[in-house]
């Protein structure tokens, strides 16, 4: 699979407008070509409510190619053209562990931690395991669900990698940022504070947005 990263800001007073055409129109659309869109989301804290991320996977490079015309808002998809300011796409290549297919209706969450890192390309592989084997079990236990993470496709020094992270709401996401005081296993916190700093090591840099989930019904 190859990823589609859509970064979308949209002109003032049309999100409402937009994400209804999205979720409704585009979605089902891309879905019916082949497509899997792994999620939509808008800007909450962090980032503009008028930026949008929209993530979509597809079976190969010429697949993708192929839905570049949907996306874009055939004319049978009834966009208007004055929506959007501005967008910028990159193809995102998979980690091994997530995502693993179309996000069932139970993993998905309202909110989202849009979290960017640049680390070494060569790390790719070992940031993976640490935050499938270390990072991950601890938050799962509370509730979260990584939907994806990805790296840029193109190898790039440093390589930018992206984790989408999803919460029922922005106080669930709080809660998280202290497993002790959730009853999360000894065992798993203790995975969460070794492979985690193990983690931390590989970054070079790092930033958050929070971003709010839309679902077709």
């Amino acid at each position: 699979m190859i990823y589609e990263e859509r970064c979308i800001q949209l002109k003032g007073g049309v999100l409402d407008e937009y994400l209804d055409w999205a979720v409704h129109t585009l979605w089902p659309t891309l879905e019916s070509e082949g497509a899997d869109p792994v999620c939509l989301l808008n800007g909450l804290i962090g980032v503009s409510s008028d930026e949008l991320l929209w993530i979509i996977g597809f079976k190969d490079y010429f697949a993708w190619e192929n839905c570049q015309s949907t996306i874009a808002g055939e004319a049978k998809l009834e966009k208007p053209r004055n929506w959007v300011a501005s967008e910028a796409v990159n193809l995102m290549m998979p980690s091994r562990y997530r995502p693993v297919g179309p996000v069932a209706i139970d993993e998905r969450r309202a909110v989202y931690g849009a979290r960017r890192w640049w680390i070494h390309p060569e790390d790719w592989s070992e940031f993976n395991r640490l935050s499938h084997d270390g990072v991950w079990p601890a938050m799962d236990y509370m509730g979260h669900h990584v939907i994806g993470q990805f790296r840029h496709a193109a190898t790039t020094s440093p390589l930018e990698v992206l984790n989408l992270a999803g919460y029922n709401d922005v106080a669930h996401w709080y809660a998280t940022r202290s497993p002790e005081q959730h009853d999360v296993p000894d065992a798993l916190r203790d995975l969460l504070t070794t492979l985690g700093r193990e983690r931390n090591q590989l970054v070079q840099k790092s930033l958050v947005c929070l971003m709010r989930a839309h679902w077709p019904d």
